[in-house]
């Protein structure tokens, strides 16, 4: 089983059997949408009082959890990648985020995503908070999101720009949908 098998696994059965609900986020979630990227780790979101829970999860499977930050827990596998990045949020962000969710089957194992404008949401948000590390990972992911899945720049993107990034950001990404949808 490869690492990024186990940390599905994990993902899918221990975790929600300890009473932690997860989310897939980050390039596996893209990919679900439709827009196949690389990524070289699994990101999955947590309610922040969950990561005592993970931390014990995770290293009685062998993985080593590297560094604890404000919103974000890192664990490296017992053999090699992927890394997993387990991304911390408030628990009525959780229960808001869940809500909405959609199951997937990802590579055998039954997982939840976030909802595509929630997914968005977090990629825009994440660009606005570091622009130039971000830029070339979440503004395509954003802009090939919107345009496969058909979404209107002022009714969809806008109104999330304006709750989760800044004008600057819309800008980048309307010129980016833009250039992907023309002819």
């Amino acid at each position: 089983m490869t690492n990024t098998d186990a940390i599905l696994a994990i993902a899918s059965g221990e975790l929600p059997a300890a009473g932690v609900d997860c989310l897939l986020i980050g390039g596996f979630a893209v990919n679900h949408y439709g827009y196949t990227r690389n990524t070289l780790d699994v990101d999955l979101m947590i309610a922040a009082e969950k990561l005592d829970a993970v931390r014990k999860i995770m290293t009685e499977a062998g993985f080593t959890n590297i560094v604890v930050q404000e919103n974000v827990a890192f664990f490296s596998g017992p053999d090699s990648a992927p890394r997993v990045d387990f991304l911390r949020v408030d628990a009525d962000t959780m229960r808001k985020l869940l809500a909405g969710a959609v199951d997937v089957l990802i590579r055998g194992h039954h997982l939840k995503v976030p909802a595509l404008k929630d997914l968005i949401a977090m990629k825009i948000f994440a660009l606005s908070q570091d622009t130039a590390r971000r830029l070339g990972k979440d503004l395509p992911d954003i802009a090939w999101l919107t345009v496969l899945h058909d979404l209107d720049l002022a009714a969809d993107i806008r109104p999330l720009c304006d709750r989760f990034g800044t004008g600057k950001i819309y800008e980048l990404v309307r010129k980016q949908v833009e250039a992907l949808r023309a002819p």
